[in-house]
């Protein structure tokens, strides 16, 4: 730490004819009293200028009696007291790595815990907005509320008799989900990642016609879309609402049981599992779409691609799924 030099414009008088009547144009600090010399805080100590050092304007004139010694024990002392500012520094400062403190105003009618002498304390970090648990409780935790669970999520539950698979498709660039295998009976919750959007459905049948549950986390003013479309043909009937209720979509209906044999999908065996798509190359069946106006009304579930009043929002973020394959005692393809 560099002395702080005599200022030379402060001293009224030549500096070769110093008089007892010559003061400073600025007045000198008070001397600390020794018994205060312990609450000072090293702040306080480096503020103070060349009059507040022992080496004083006044003998910094012109040598007086003690000539060239007296200075030298001056300097010694002075020495003696930067030495103990630095065991201050490395007390106060030395624990934060940070040296002076900065200078702050006392908080009003606190007191600090380290005495009144103590130096200025840094303020207490605000603890930031903690990030939300990771994960979701399985299927034991389903019939919680929505607001205990995070992120997004959607209840499965197979009502068959059946064990079924649900095979889950991405958008592009959304993550992959795993398949999940329901027992008859059983419900299982699936969580989604922020924003995730896609389809799933049932494995029944060979593929070539499968009801398809959409749905899109997170999309315009945050909330949950979501639909049952039959333009890929049904191999199951599905219900998606909200946790908690609202407007559902899709039928649980057995469109089976009353559908003509011209609208049934079949293996290539010739096992019948489901109903035909509505439109193949934006191409419609007619036959096939008709048959579907009967059963699923123009906000329940999509039969051609135009249905759009039957996307549904929510601003909820937990779905609840009711599946069940058409056929029951098939395997379905994995």
């Amino acid at each position: 730490m560099a002395i702080a030099p005599l200022s030379r414009s402060s001293i009224a008088c030549p500096s070769s004819s110093v008089r007892e009547t010559c003061a400073p144009s600025a007045p000198s600090a008070q001397p600390v009293s020794p018994t205060l010399a312990n609450k000072v805080s090293p702040r306080q100590m480096f503020g103070a200028d060349g009059f507040d050092s022992p080496l004083s304007a006044k003998k910094a004139g012109g040598l007086e009696a003690g000539g060239l010694e007296a200075m030298v024990q001056e300097l010694a002392r002075m020495m003696q007291e930067l030495s103990k500012a630095a065991e201050l520094l490395g007390g106060e400062g030395g624990a934060s790595g940070q040296g002076l403190p900065a200078l702050q105003a006392p908080a009003k009618g606190v007191e600090g815990a380290s005495g009144a002498g103590a130096g200025p304390q840094a303020a207490p970090a605000v603890a930031g907005p903690q990030a939300p648990a990771k994960g979701v409780e399985g299927a034991s935790g389903a019939g919680a509320p929505g607001a205990a669970k995070g992120g997004n999520t959607m209840t499965f539950t197979n009502d068959g008799t059946s064990p079924m698979t649900v095979n889950f498709t991405p958008n592009a660039g959304d993550k992959a989900i795993d398949s999940v295998t329901l027992k008859p009976g059983e419900a299982r919750t699936v969580e989604f990642p922020q924003g995730w959007s896609g389809n799933f459905r049932s494995t029944a049948g060979d593929g070539a016609a499968a009801t398809l549950g959409e749905v899109k986390f997170n999309g315009g003013d945050n909330q949950t879309y979501y639909d049952v479309s039959y333009i890929e043909g049904t191999n199951a009937s599905m219900t998606i609402e909200p946790e908690g209720g609202g407007r559902k979509s899709g039928t649980m209906e057995n469109l089976l049981a009353s559908a003509p044999d011209s609208v049934k999908a079949k293996t290539a065996d010739g096992s019948v599992y489901g109903i035909k798509k509505t439109t193949t190359s934006n191409v419609q069946d007619q036959g096939v779409v008709d048959f579907y106006r009967k059963h699923v009304g123009a906000d329940q579930g999509y039969v051609i691609p135009t249905d759009d009043a039957s996307t549904l929002a929510t601003k909820g973020s937990h779905l609840v799924v009711r599946m069940k394959d058409l056929t029951q005692g098939t395997t379905g393809r994995v």
